[in-house]
């Protein structure tokens, strides 16, 4: 099992890698992690708005930020 933070990483580089892309789709999210949309993007909000230990654009953050709160 990976450390808490180390999967949280993951998680914000696979949402950075899509979001020029309007984010993942559903199977590809799936596949991935397991987790359905919703489940993912809930987990992408805690991460970001849990720390700010992440050297995000501002730009990227608020983009990520809204992405994830779009249910």
């Amino acid at each position: 099992m990976m450390p808490r933070q180390t999967e949280d990483a993951v998680v914000l580089d696979f949402a950075r890698r899509w979001e020029p892309y309007g984010g993942a789709d559903a199977s590809e999210i799936l596949l991935c992690f397991g987790l359905s949309v919703d489940e993912f993007r809930a987990r992408l909000h805690r991460i970001l708005t849990r720390t700010t230990a992440y050297d995000l654009d501002p730009g990227v953050y608020r983009r990520l930020l809204r992405y994830a709160a779009t249910r």
